[in-house]
């Protein structure tokens, strides 16, 4: 008897190997001024852009928020909440006992140990109005970077102000860094890229590597290795002593080395003959290909249970099936919603899916601002709220344009200075979960993911515990989400996956 993704899927043509190609970094996704900065000395201290590139985008950066930001809030005043911020934090750690460490690298942000893990961070933030979230912005190429963001005014600094965050936590009894980077344990790293390999030379491959490069942790990886060639969605890790790693350690060991695992379970687990870990370059979303009777499935691993994928690497993945004709962009409603996202930076795309649908609100908003519909954006928003005096006189004009979307914005809001936020903000709430009503776009997307015929493997690793859960494309819940407005994201997009 075959199984469903022998049945469903279509034969995926064997990848051929590209030449490695780094993407260059484009400033329209960038949030803000300060985050562009940091993420472009981050490229350029690694190597990824030359100088001559980093003093290029550095420009583009300027004369993006030059012209888009607000007069009242240029970038250098929201550096002095940043730094009033910075102030705050450095008085709530020395109360706790914790010391911070300086560092003259990656602009303004701050660098303390903490241990635990995110929901241990927003507990020991949270009665101080700080948010804590994972940031899109790396500063250290050894430690976890996150944002901390005002919930509320605290003192002079408005709500909605970030500061990045460095974590230096090295656990107990640890180096001064980690024990495994942040690309190390991949299948690049182990010599697997470009590889097809049985479970018996992936093993004797992993053998060599682990005793070459960790000679010290050899017995608990190569164990784990075995381990995952069991059958079954839960596998004991007992007898396996996990104490020399850290819980970041863990975390990188799920996300990294779960690849690697992943392809060890699924031979046994989804009859998979052979495995081929592709180089990163050549699929974003493809982990490693499954081969059975000849023919390749794709595999997208995900670790810590969670099933978030990226609009962008949905659309590559279907970029073959376009040109195919197997999808026809123009009769698909997601596949529009997709495009608008990502073709976007995080403000005008919501605006772009009012006008792409025609919503209540945009066209209520067209009657207040006299203005087309096709024609409101971010630029027309923002020069139309730059003819009012005051905030009061636009509350006042927006409030059928609230009416439309059942919301009003609190008194602490409409004290700041950030006038675009009186507009993009309700309409952010209010396009995601319309996005999850419309029953076409849902049908919609559920016939793009059959498109795809991927497997998802979950893989999570907790106390004496390795876990594996499988979902076909198909079969999973497509949902939209957004962070809201102070976090400055595009719309979110996850797989809900089935138990």
């Amino acid at each position: 008897m075959k199984p469903w993704f022998e049945k469903e899927a279509d034969i995926i043509k064997f990848p051929e190997p590209e030449r490695k190609v780094i993407k260059m970094p484009s400033v329209s996704e960038y949030p803000d001024f300060i985050s562009g900065v940091l993420d472009l000395q981050a490229r350029r201290d690694k190597g990824q852009i030359s100088q001559n590139s980093y003093d290029k985008l550095y420009q583009d950066l300027i004369h993006r928020f030059m012209k888009k930001e607000s007069f009242d809030t240029p970038w250098f005043l929201k550096e002095d909440a940043k730094a009033d911020l910075k102030k705050y934090v450095v008085d709530l750690l020395f109360k706790a006992g914790i010391k911070q460490t300086q560092s003259s690298r990656g602009g303004m942000h701050i660098r303390f140990p903490l241990p635990g893990e995110i929901n241990d961070f927003q507990k020991f933030f949270q009665n101080a109005g700080i948010n804590v979230e994972p940031s899109t912005v790396t500063i250290s190429g050894t430690f976890d970077t996150y944002t901390l963001t005002s919930a509320k005014p605290i003192g002079k600094i408005p709500a909605g102000t970030q500061l990045p965050w460095v974590n230096n936590y090295v656990g107990k009894g640890s180096k001064v860094e980690k024990t495994f980077g942040d690309k190390e344990l991949t299948p690049d790293s182990m010599n697997l890229a470009n590889a097809r390999v049985n479970q018996q030379k992936l093993l004797s491959t992993l053998n060599k590597a682990i005793k070459q490069n960790y000679a010290e942790y050899y017995k608990p990886l190569i164990e784990i290795a075995k381990r995952s060639t069991n059958t079954g969605s839960s596998i004991s890790l007992s007898g396996i002593d996990l104490s020399v790693f850290t819980p970041s350690d863990i975390a990188t060991i799920s996300k990294n080395y779960g690849e690697i695992l992943s392809g060890l379970w699924s031979i046994n687990n989804l009859e998979f003959e052979q495995i081929y870990f592709p180089a990163q370059s050549n699929a974003r979303m493809i982990d490693f290909y499954g081969e059975k009777s000849k023919a390749d499935y794709p595999v997208s691993v995900k670790s810590g249970g969670g099933g978030k994928v990226s609009i962008g690497n949905i659309l590559d993945a279907l970029a073959d099936k376009v040109k195919e004709g197997k999808v026809n962009p123009a009769e698909q409603k997601s596949y529009k919603v997709f495009q608008t996202v990502q073709g976007n930076g995080s403000r005008e795309g919501i605006v772009k899916l009012h006008t792409l649908f025609k919503t209540n609100p945009v066209k209520q908003l067209s009657k207040i601002m006299k203005t087309p519909v096709n024609d409101i954006n971010v630029d027309s928003i923002n020069e139309w709220l730059n003819g009012f005096k005051n905030n009061s006189q636009i509350r006042k004009v927006l409030d059928p344009f609230y009416k439309s979307m059942n919301t009003q914005l609190t008194d602490d809001i409409w004290q700041r200075p950030d006038r675009l936020r009186f507009v993009v903000s309700p309409m952010g709430e209010f396009i995601w979960k319309f996005l999850n009503d419309d029953e076409d776009i849902r049908s919609s997307m559920t016939e793009l993911a059959k498109q795809l015929s991927i497997i998802q493997v979950n893989i999570d690793i907790k106390k004496s515990l390795l876990t594996f859960q499988y979902n076909k494309f198909s079969d999973a819940e497509f949902i939209f989400g957004w962070a809201g407005y102070a976090a400055g994201n595009k719309l979110g997009f996850k797989m809900k996956l089935q138990a």
